[in-house]
């Protein structure tokens, strides 16, 4: 067992069919608007109060008492029993333009959700639109620590998680503040190993696509020197959905789209990898570019993904389904044995594992797919319906225009890996499952879950 950790394409131009992750049958491809628009989710959030990064946070970073236990007990005792963790909890972000903001959620035993009493501000802005990408928010659970992108101003944001799962107060840090930062525009997912951030950029037609790094000790962010790497182009946008470190994090991965919006590289995508020595530098070690658009071939358009032990399980979501590869030494090579590629339903764009088990969401499903994942990369899939379809989450509402489809936009699985969330952002709403014995999925609660505090076009998940 392993840690836990319409058709699709939407216009074909001259070169480039544009891929749409949305979970509106109607909407727009989900690139990164470098530009603040209207504000989804309200005014800027309640919460944390925001410190600047070259400045610790007084009174420390650490997480207050859990809601078990009491006082102060015998100092040896405590040194035994270490630290208390951190309540359960989900969490997702506003993406407000006036001003962004994490939102939490405690999560029960049963694994339901209850809404914190309080947004947090991140002291940066979102920009109200789609950030096409996955982990716009990470939990970092070493360290108790969640981390969100704010895309409107180019920066991102740190918080210490309290003992109830609240967060304490927000240390931004601004892509300015790296040697060669003031070509990062468009912050839009962060990985998290050890002391070590990296956060990948989505640039434009002027500015490439690039990874930064960052090392973290306490409240204070230092930038890591000669981290900012662009990605395959080193002029231009190449649309990047994703950047996460390998489980021992020694590599870092990046998904590119290259869906040729805003003047960006058009093309069927690639995967890239970057070695990470023990100061937290990264290496460019070079992509896998996949097949064309429109050949014969699978492996179109990687987007999110996740590590499934040495596997690399990869929606491709220009060809409607998962795919696995083999990272060894840094280099992306399709799994050879077993069934390297799998179909899902339409839209397949956020990867999550537990255990031996991959769950791809599908935004125009709207479902999530499972599969098994041997030890070997082969996949199976969990159960016998179509395009191995494992729960339903999301809509579907039958208009004058149509079927109008809200779907999946985001997932993540607890870190005990007992349950999957899956975010449903138009709704808005999360889909709450329980992950069997099995790698079947049960439902929890009638319905998915809503609340007041969870805004329509949050962004990002993840979960403890």
């Amino acid at each position: 067992m392993r840690p836990s950790t319409s058709s699709f394409l939407v216009g074909l131009g001259a070169v480039l069919g544009l891929v749409a992750c949305s979970s509106s049958s109607g909407g727009n491809p989900g690139d990164t608007q470098h530009d603040s628009g209207a504000a989804e989710g309200g005014s800027a959030a309640e919460g944390g109060s925001t410190m600047d990064a070259s400045h610790p946070v007084e009174g420390g970073g650490g997480s207050e008492a859990g809601p078990e236990g009491g006082g102060a007990g015998d100092g040896a005792a405590e040194a035994e029993a270490g630290p208390a963790s951190p309540a359960n909890a989900v969490y997702t972000m506003s993406n407000a333009a006036s001003g962004n903001a994490v939102i939490g959620f405690t999560r029960a035993a049963d694994g339901s959700l209850m809404p914190m009493a309080a947004t947090f501000a991140t002291g940066g802005a979102g920009t109200g639109a789609s950030l096409g990408e996955q982990g716009a928010v990470a939990y970092d659970v070493a360290n108790d620590r969640v981390y969100a992108v704010n895309a409107g101003d180019d920066s991102f944001s740190f918080f210490p998680v309290n003992g109830d799962g609240s967060l304490g107060a927000a240390v931004k840090v601004s892509a300015s503040g790296v040697t060669g930062g003031a070509g990062l525009i468009g912050p839009k997912s962060v990985a998290v190993h050890g002391g070590t951030v990296y956060v990948l950029f989505e640039g434009d037609a002027t500015h490439a696509s690039a990874i930064a790094g960052w090392t973290i000790a306490g409240s204070t962010a230092t930038a890591v020197a000669g981290s900012v790497l662009a990605l395959s182009s080193a002029t231009q946008g190449v649309d990047p959905a994703q950047i996460a470190f390998s489980p021992d994090g020694a590599w870092l991965v990046v998904t590119e789209k290259q869906d040729g919006a805003a003047g960006a590289v058009a093309g069927s995508g690639s995967i890239d990898t970057f070695s990470v020595d023990g100061t937290g530098l990264a290496t460019k070690k070079g992509f896998y570019a996949t097949a064309p658009l429109g050949d014969a071939g699978l492996q179109m358009v990687p987007y999110g993904f996740a590590f499934a032990g040495s596997t690399l399980v990869v929606s491709e979501a220009g060809s409607t389904g998962v795919g696995t590869y083999t990272y060894a030494s840094g280099a992306i090579a399709p799994v050879a044995t077993g069934a390297q590629f799998l179909s899902t339903d339409p839209a397949p764009c956020w990867v999550a594992v537990s255990s031996d088990w991959a769950y791809v969401a599908n935004a125009k499903g709207p479902d999530v797919s499972g599969f098994t994942v041997a030890a070997t990369g082969g996949l199976t899939a969990i159960g016998s319906a179509a395009n191995a379809v494992v729960a339903q989450t999301g809509s579907e509402t039958t208009t004058d225009a149509g079927v109008v489809v809200a779907g999946p936009t985001d997932e993540a699985v607890s870190a005990d890996g007992k349950y999957l969330y899956v975010l449903d952002a138009s709704t808005p709403a999360i889909g709450v499952f329980a992950v069997n014995g099995d790698g079947t999925l049960t439902r929890v609660g009638a319905a998915d879950y809503t609340a007041a505090s969870l805004p329509a076009g949050a962004v990002g998940l993840a979960a403890r």
